[in-house]
Formats: C-alpha cells, structure tokens, sequence
C-alpha cells in the first residue's frame, strides 16, 4: 500500500468517475484501474461499484475512503507545517469570482496578501455563480467569492462564510425626475421600464421582488451589464444593481447614473462571501487568503 493509492480512491470517490479522477490526478485511466484493483487485492475488499450514476463506493469502500482521506489531509498538514518552519511558503492559489467580487473585496486582498506572502502564485478568473460551483465542484478552482444563494447554503458539499452584504440600488438616469427621490417604492418602480441584469444574484432579487410586488414593465432583459447600465444612460429604462459592481463605476463617479435605495421592499440586499468544497483539504494559503478577505471586506 502506498500513499498514491489512496489518493486514487479518494479522488475517484469524490468524482464518482475514474475518467475524470484520471484527468484532475494526470495519470492513465488504467493506472487508476490497476492502482484500485490492487489496493483491493491487499485489502481483501472490494471498494467500488459500477452503476448508471457512476463509480460509486461500496459499504466498505465508504468506511476505507474516510480513512485514506485523514491519512492524507494529515500528510498535507505536515508537509505544509514543515515548509512553515523553514518560511517557504509557497504553490499556486486558484480563485473564481462573480464579477462584483472581483472589482471590490479580492483586488483589495490580493496585494495585502502577496505582500506577505510573495511566494503564493494567484489564479484569478471571473464567472458567473453557477460556473463557479461547478469548478469547486470539479476541482478547478480552491476559492469561489459570489453570491451566497439557498441552493449554497443547503449544499451538503460545500462550506461558505459571510463576506459583505450587497445593498440593491435602483440606477436612474441623471435627467430623470426619479433621481431627485431619496428612494424609491416598488410602486413607483412598476410605472417605469425596466432593464434587467440576468445574473444569478439579481435573479434571485427580481424574483423575490416580482413575486412580492407583481410583474413590472420589463423593456429587456441582459448578461450584458454595459447594455443594462447604457438603456439608463439613455434614459429608457431603469435598472436594479448591486452597490457592489458600481463601487467605481464610471458612470455613477460621473454622475449619469443615479443611484437611489430601495423602500418598503422585502428584500434590499444579497448575501456575498466565499465558497471552498467541505471535504478538501485547506491548505494554509487557503485559511490566509480568507483571513485577508475578511479583513478587506470589514471597510465595506
């Protein structure tokens, strides 16, 4: 037995596939096979089932995987506690944020936590939410910051803490007589068009506010935030946006965009924070990295 073994059946446990364990662990489909197939030999059981939902582990191949996880979660931390002692550290750190994330909270971290940490080399991509979760999930990212949704915060496999709240802000144009209001009601809202961002955090807002205050007059909807924020520039349409994406918008710092708090609504702002799977290892540079993340998002 030997310690690749075991990460081959964690691995192949995690993604109930050993064509995708072989592509995340770089090695053959049949080495994973042969690697499995001996480690079964050795221990006298058998650890996996083949069925229509995948590899999938037996009764006993349930109890051996919890094992193998702690021997290895317990080799990481030791290699990971030398390089301490000896101030190295060092490896690559993989991030995926929702675009609002990544114009406010994690471009203020990265250079706090580089500082301190020269070594670390940074991945930084953007995504919508749902891609996110499926990188996690497939492990190609270690760190995702979005939108905390239900569907997070019910996962079984994923663990997330609180970061900042996102206040919804109506975005009027400057000439509209709407942006003399030191806010506005959903009544008010309904008697204008809307142009609606289709992200996963303003769908969940829209829907709630849809379903509270009934249908509005949606002149279109986008994934495209420039399309949304210029029908407002234009004086076409009104929007819903998150305080967060317009921190140093251009538009709102020139004054063409107004922005003006919603009142007597239900809802007023979205959860933001950071996501990593439950049963991954976290690595040092992972508990620093949210470490600085909370820092930075105390000044929000």
């Amino acid at each position: 037995m030997n310690i690749e073994q075991l990460e081959h059946v964690v691995e192949v446990a995690k993604m109930k596939s050993i064509s995708i364990a072989s592509e995340n662990l770089r090695i053959s489909q049949s080495g994973i096979s042969r690697s499995i197939s001996n480690l079964e030999k050795e221990l006298g059981v058998k650890l996996f089932e083949r069925s229509r939902l995948g590899t999938i582990l037996t009764d006993d191949g349930e109890k051996i995987v919890k094992i193998a996880y702690e021997i290895i979660s317990k080799l990481q931390q030791l290699k990971e506690e030398a390089r301490i002692q000896t101030a190295s550290i060092n490896g690559n750190l993989k991030i995926s944020a929702s675009p609002s994330m990544l114009m406010t909270i994690l471009l203020k971290a990265i250079p706090l936590f580089k500082k301190d940490y020269p070594g670390i080399k940074l991945e930084i991509t953007e995504k919508p939410a749902e891609e996110i979760i499926e990188n996690l999930r497939n492990n190609k990212i270690d760190i995702g910051l979005t939108f905390i949704n239900e569907h997070i915060q019910k996962s079984n496999d994923i663990k997330y803490g609180p970061l900042v709240d996102g206040k919804i802000n109506v975005c009027v144009n400057k000439n509209s007589p709407l942006s003399l209001n030191h806010a506005l009601t959903p009544k008010e809202i309904s008697m204008q068009p809307l142009a609606m961002y289709s992200g996963v955090n303003m769908k969940y807002f829209i829907d709630h506010f849809f379903q509270e205050h009934g249908e509005m007059d949606v002149l279109f909807t986008s994934n495209n935030i420039e399309a949304v924020k210029r029908a407002v520039i234009e004086g076409i349409a009104i929007t819903f946006i998150v305080d967060l994406a317009l921190k140093n918008d251009i538009y709102v710092r020139n004054g063409d965009i107004v922005l003006i708090p919603l009142t007597d609504c239900g809802i007023t702002t979205i959860p933001f924070g950071w996501i990593r799977l439950k049963n991954q290892y976290l690595s040092y540079a992972e508990k620093e990295f949210i470490k600085y993340l909370q820092l930075v998002s105390t000044y929000y």
